[in-house]
């Protein structure tokens, strides 16, 4: 009946619903899924943040709505990647919390880190300290000379060591389930659906942040981040399902999107001139995803206050976060179609 409720106001009307940290786990009931109607699901990219896509699995799978595709952009591609392979929402999990306890991974959180914020930040010292600030000058310096000279402030291979440790050596068509990793050529400005060919590389083509991670040469065309600008691009999902039609044998598929952006601002105070061209960026990156997100049947929005794209020193919370905005998410959309069934009082 939950079900039943659920989908025909997906069908309806959009719902965004915004919520809080939540704790509680429960099994997924694999039989409710062949009762459900088809539904694709859209992972929005939002670096470390995208965590929470575990989460919000898991409460899909319970809720017993039938993912028949997934869509994934920048963080968004590489779950969407790990759902495909596995086909488990705990498998994909155990996957990733694997490689976030690893050596490796801490090596490449530091070095990451190194690029992302000053190491030695303004927190961590004494204001006024005249060697703070000397050693974030020299920093910044140091990023400034390597945009200047180099194609990216890092290298290919910290991309490449995460993508391998979590995702075998396989072609997108030969998955079980349907996956399409969306990115951007960046010589043309055209946005690209990647579903056929090396697993692997078109995870890189997506999770390749400009100016941050070389552009990935595929073909003529030269493939980066479209989550940048574009992160929960709902159009492009619309016309993938479309020209796949959906399981049931119709051309229509339940939109459903996991948007993991900021749900506050990185620069609301604009004290230097980067960061307010930084923050007119995320202005227009808002804009965009308020746009994209109109055209969504319903749209779950982990809430996470301030964490930056780089941090994934909190795993758990992250992904409960994804967890108890689903759930709250199902709950909501169960209670409006109550109260619009319940009959008025006759006085």
């Amino acid at each position: 009946m939950l079900l039943r409720r659920t989908m025909l106001i997906l069908a309806s009307t959009p719902l965004v619903i915004d919520s809080m940290l939540a704790t509680s786990f429960a099994s997924i009931d694999a039989k409710s899924a062949e009762r459900s109607l088809p539904a694709t699901v859209l992972l929005g990219g939002g670096g470390a943040r995208g965590l929470a896509h575990l989460g919000a699995m898991r409460a899909i799978g319970e809720s017993g709505i039938h993912v028949e595709r997934i869509i994934g952009v920048s963080m968004g591609a590489l779950m969407a990647s790990l759902f495909a392979v596995h086909r488990n929402v705990d498998m994909a999990e155990a996957e990733s919390r694997r490689f976030l306890n690893s050596p490796a991974c801490d090596r490449l959180q530091r070095q990451v880190l190194g690029v992302a914020c000053d190491p030695e930040s303004e927190t961590s010292r004494p204001r006024g300290n005249r060697r703070g600030k000397l050693r974030n000058f020299m920093w910044v310096q140091t990023l400034l000379f390597r945009a200047a000279r180099q194609p990216s402030i890092l290298p290919d291979s910290v991309l490449r060591c995460i993508i391998d440790n979590l995702l075998p050596d396989v072609g997108i068509e030969d998955l079980s389930t349907p996956l399409h990793l969306l990115a951007v050529d960046v010589q043309t400005g055209q946005r690209v659906c990647l579903s056929r060919g090396s697993l692997r590389e078109a995870v890189r083509c997506s999770m390749s942040i400009p100016g941050v991670f070389p552009a990935v040469n595929r073909g003529t065309a030269q493939l980066a981040d479209l989550g940048v600008y574009d992160a929960v691009p709902c159009d492009l999902a619309r016309q993938i399902i479309s020209q796949n039609g959906a399981g049931d044998g119709s051309k229509t598929s339940r939109l459903i999107v996991v948007d993991v952006g900021r749900s506050t601002s990185s620069f609301p105070n604009c004290r230097t001139a980067i960061e307010s061209v930084l923050r007119f960026q995320e202005l227009a990156e808002q804009q965009m995803r308020d746009f994209q997100l109109a055209s969504a049947d319903l749209v779950i929005r982990p809430q996470f206050g301030s964490t930056p794209w780089f941090d994934f020193s909190l795993p758990d919370r992250l992904i409960e976060s994804g967890y108890s905005a689903a759930t709250d998410c199902f709950a909501k959309i169960d209670s409006r179609f109550s109260c619009a069934r319940k009959p008025k009082r006759v006085v």
